[in-house]
């Protein structure tokens, strides 16, 4: 099974309780410019305003197996959410083409595993130093204690974390944003204690959680919380297909959706490419499931098997994400990423830590 691996648990025993804080999801749709790279601790870094209504839910991650059943603005957010909604027809498909940029890793020695995932660690080392890297992941492991923005890690995901910093080492400082929760927070945390360093994790809203909504997401919860959860439908969303329950609800849910492509190509575009100068050569960047499994299906095109809405159930792995490459000449890559040894789960097989 191809889950949260086990051989954590023992290891994560030492951890004990001692948690370190930070982690998050949001919902707003816009996003403000990202803080430099200077050195903001967390206590002076400005607290994004979220929208009226913007609470982030928590169930998309919280979930077990289901039933089997235009170009960008200036401003960073489509016009209206009627001028991209999500439609069977315009599904996948863009003025300019799928893609604003590489998805294959050319001329640099990394080959993907055979789901599709490249490992983070890999791409590291294999990526020029002339050249910059954003990671834009999913926290690691968090309790299921539906705390909202306070859940933060379980003693494997602080393992989970410092493994993929051991596997991130270099001689040089990264830079670290979450969204305003402790577990994206204590993601970052123990990823720059895997590497040896201490991080200053700035709040960045620019990755959170809601990005790809045309609505904060409690209104998709309310929604679709009795209808198979979160997972299913952004899945559906992700892959083009029609939505389930089309006659009640799937009308409604069409609108409240960004076109895939667009949207993903505006993040990839004006989120991290546009600021990335304000940042050190290697970012890593951590947000939640809502953002992450779309920017990993299209990245990869739709070709790598995130689909929750059918059997057999795969999900958005803890530290799964992609990675953002610009070269020296300015030219731009993309490509699916993985933390852990595979880039998807299944949430149900956990390891129950009791937290």
């Amino acid at each position: 099974m191809k889950n949260i691996s086990a051989k954590y648990l023992v290891s994560a025993l030492f951890v004990g309780l001692c948690m370190f804080a930070g982690c998050g999801d949001d919902s707003s749709n816009s996003f403000p410019a990202a803080p430099n790279t200077g050195a903001v601790s967390s206590s002076s870094v400005d607290q994004p305003q979220s929208q009226a209504g913007d609470t982030q839910s928590s169930s998309s991650e919280n979930i077990s197996n289901p039933a089997s059943s235009s170009s960008a603005t200036d401003s960073g957010v489509p016009a209206s959410s009627s001028d991209v909604g999500l439609s069977s027809s315009s599904a996948g498909a863009t003025v300019n083409g799928p893609f604003t940029f590489a998805t294959t890793p050319g001329t640099l020695a990394l080959a993907p595993d055979e789901d599709g995932f490249y490992d983070m660690g890999d791409v590291y080392k294999a990526v020029p130093k002339t050249s910059k890297i954003a990671f834009v992941i999913r926290h690691s492991k968090r309790q299921k204690n539906n705390l909202g923005t306070e859940s933060t890690l379980t003693p494997i995901g602080i393992t989970m974390a410092k493994t993929l910093g051991e596997k991130l080492v270099g001689d040089e400082s990264f830079y670290y944003a979450s969204t305003n929760f402790l577990r994206t927070r204590a993601t970052c945390e123990n990823i720059a204690a895997g590497r040896g360093e201490t991080a200053e994790v700035v709040t960045w809203d620019g990755v959170n959680g809601g990005y790809f909504l045309t609505v904060p997401s409690d209104s998709l919860d309310a929604l679709v919380s009795k209808k198979g959860g979160n997972p299913k439908f952004i899945a559906q969303y992700s892959y083009g297909v029609p939505f389930s329950y089309a006659a009640t609800i799937g009308a409604t849910l069409s609108t409240y959706f960004y076109d895939l492509y667009p949207r993903g190509n505006q993040f990839v575009n004006e989120v991290i490419v546009a600021n990335m100068p304000n940042w050190k050569r290697v970012s890593v960047l951590v947000s939640h499931d809502m953002l992450v499994e779309p920017l990993i299906v299209f990245v990869s095109n739709r070709t790598i098997n995130l689909k929750a809405y059918e059997s057999p159930f795969h999900w958005v792995n803890y530290l799964s994400g992609i990675a953002v490459i610009v070269d020296e000449a300015g030219a731009v890559t993309a490509l699916p990423v993985r933390g852990d040894a595979v880039g998807w789960m299944i949430p149900s097989q956990e390891v129950d830590e009791g937290v």
